[in-house]
């Protein structure tokens, strides 16, 4: 039975997350193509490695819920991009431009609307 985060632990997972969202943001201004899905797969694992208390696919998460809020998305746009099936990975979303990734968003709003 695992133990209840504390809050510094907490803390430090909103610090990785934001460290994520920080590299892939200075990734997308820089321009290049340097950082890629093998890339950032790594970068994301190695800072998700440093808590005790949060896997990868919690720091990620948070990291694509901090993007999103970011960009002034509707709360629900990070879990619709961690639950829903596509074609880009949620960790694969913090590359995308803010224009690609709102996009994203609305498509699966707009998928989740048909069903």
């Amino acid at each position: 039975m695992a133990t209840k985060p504390t809050r510094m632990q907490q803390q430090a997972s909103e610090q990785l997350a934001q460290a994520l969202v920080l590299v892939t943001e200075a990734a997308r201004l820089d321009g290049g193509d340097r950082l890629g899905r093998d890339e950032l797969r790594e970068i994301a694992e190695r800072l998700a490695r440093i808590s005790r208390a949060f896997g990868l696919d919690e720091v990620v998460g948070k990291a694509v819920d901090r993007r999103a809020r970011s960009l002034e998305m509707p709360s629900s746009a990070a879990e619709l991009l961690t639950l829903l099936d596509s074609d880009v990975s949620p960790l694969e979303t913090l590359l995308l431009t803010d224009d690609e990734f709102k996009g994203l968003v609305e498509r699966m709003l707009e998928e989740l609307g048909d069903l």
